[in-house]
């Protein structure tokens, strides 16, 4: 992934976290639109994390240009504010979605996997604006380690079976299947799994 922005910390900042994100693969950074197209050739990354307000020509029209130049990259536009408008023409230069740079971190992480799997997605701020088509909305309230259990859940796996499969205690297990409930506001753990479908957190 590409990391596009002109305030150094952002770049630096996410540059290093993402260094430690499985399934994330940071392979540079660049200021401008003209630094990222010249890039891009050298890095070959499969994502393009875009700033929206960039100084000289705008995330909207730098995508377009990546787009048109590397067709295979994805991109995903990543802003600290955008209008209708600015949606409109993200849309319009092929982005793979749109995010604000309030969203939680984990949540950043989710949507990057989702659109380096060519899924749309959008923050939920956003998406009364101007919706991306089949964008999943739905922001990922579970840790890594409950979407794991929960996968398993689906699978009708018992406690003691979770509890082999991740090798932790089935103490851990109840722990997290708790919390899963709550965070779901699900009564029972097959609740649980059909609002996980639900919210695209499971697929068949």
């Amino acid at each position: 992934m590409l990391i596009v922005d002109d305030h150094p910390v952002v770049r630096e900042g996410f540059s290093q976290l993402f260094e430690f994100v499985d399934g994330i693969d940071p392979v540079g950074t660049a200021a401008a639109g003209d630094e990222a197209m010249g890039r891009i050739p050298d890095l070959e990354p499969d994502l393009v994390l875009l700033d929206m307000h960039l100084p000289g020509e705008d995330g909207a029209t730098v995508a377009a240009r990546i787009r048109k130049e590397h067709p295979d990259v994805r991109i995903l536009i990543f802003t600290g504010g955008a209008d209708a408008e600015d949606i409109r023409r993200a849309r319009a230069a092929g982005v793979q979605g749109v995010l604000l740079k309030t969203m939680p971190v984990s949540e950043l992480i989710h949507a990057i996997k989702e659109a380096a799997d060519g899924r749309e997605v959008i923050d939920r701020d956003l998406a009364g604006v101007v919706p991306l088509p089949n964008a999943r909305t739905d922001r990922v309230p579970l840790s890594d380690r409950e979407m794991e259990v929960l996968a398993l859940l689906s699978k009708g796996m018992s406690n003691k079976e979770i509890a082999v499969d991740l090798f932790i205690s089935r103490a851990t297990v109840k722990s997290h299947i708790e919390n899963i409930l709550r965070k779901l506001q699900a009564s029972d753990r097959a609740a649980a799994v059909a609002e996980g479908f639900r919210r695209g957190l499971l697929r068949t």
